[in-house]
């Protein structure tokens, strides 16, 4: 407390000192509890010295103010992620729920079945993506990879791992960029093209694939259209109903990402899984056996989606 209030007062003072200097101009940014007094940098600051004292340690307090500011900043838009993909997943429970009612109501009910279907988005990546097939060929578990099409173009050969060991293929988009890809439907069918394109380059023209997720997926009222446009040209078009949540946050450790998908399966007797096989996202690949696991443990099979 004595520190804060020590700080004030040095701002305050400094402030002062920059007014009887005249001609100067301010705005005030707050972060927390504390007040930082900027002045104006045309008619002042950029007029001292580089190392004048002055200068430095009001610089200095606007730049933690500011990184104070970025870091809540980036905090509320995680937990908007959170919050969303809570959203998200409840209206699939809810509509699995219908679903299951309707085949026991017709008598079409499978007791027994659980299965899961492992799928990871926004590769293929060099690192995490052969890391996460060498596990899912430890346990002989064939899964399903949303790839972009800029990113087959830069590891075509794991695109070719993949394909070579049985996995499902599927689009994602060409560049994954929302406000281009959903400006208009010319732009969302040229992202479908391109990256259907960047995957033929690789596996050969007579290659096809008919999977589709959408980025960011297609719920939503306004991404209806999309979905529509897609299933004309024939996709079929698969969401989530469960994910290990490694794109809530960065660095997120191995337990976090275990306890998050064993959060979001809540006894569904069908999984599609999202998770993600980039560069940054090592702990996915390293929480995969321990998740894999916890399935098995569950009664789930694992299999590919099918188109």
């Amino acid at each position: 407390m004595e520190e804060k209030a020590m700080n004030k007062k040095l701002i305050v003072l400094l402030a002062i000192i920059f007014f009887l200097i005249g001609g100067v101009s301010a705005k005030i940014l707050s972060s927390s509890n504390e007040t930082v007094l900027a002045i104006n940098v045309e008619k002042t600051i950029d007029n001292m010295t580089v190392n004048n004292p002055i200068k430095i340690i009001l610089e200095e307090k606007i730049r933690q103010v500011e990184e104070k500011r970025t870091k809540e900043e980036e905090r509320r838009r995680l937990e908007e992620i959170r919050l969303e993909e809570e959203r998200r997943l409840e209206e699939v429970r809810l509509l699995e729920e219908e679903r299951l009612a309707e085949e026991k109501d017709s008598g079409n009910e499978q007791e027994n079945y659980k299965i899961a279907y492992l799928t990871f988005d926004d590769g293929p990546s060099n690192t995490v993506t052969p890391m996460v097939l060498d596990i899912l060929a430890e346990y002989d578990i064939k899964a399903t990879f949303f790839v972009l099409g800029k990113m087959v173009d830069v590891n075509p050969n794991i695109l070719k791992r993949i394909f070579d060991e049985g996995h499902a293929i599927g689009n994602h988009s060409y560049s994954h960029g929302y406000s281009h890809i959903y400006k208009n439907i010319d732009n969302f069918l040229e992202e479908l093209r391109l990256a259907d394109n960047a995957i033929r380059r690789v596996l050969g023209e007579d290659f096809e694939t008919k999977l589709l997720r959408l980025p960011g997926g297609s719920h939503g009222s306004y991404r209806k259209k999309f979905v529509e446009a897609a299933e004309d040209l024939g996709y079929k078009v698969y969401d989530w109903n469960a994910l290990n949540g490694d794109a809530e946050g960065l660095n997120l450790s191995k337990d976090r990402l275990v306890k998050r998908l064993k959060s979001t399966v809540k006894g569904q007797k069908e999984l599609i899984v999202l998770m993600h096989d980039t560069d940054t996202k090592t702990t996915t690949a390293e929480a995969l056996p321990e998740i894999i696991e916890y399935l098995i443990s569950e009664g789930y099979t694992f299999k590919k989606l099918e188109e």
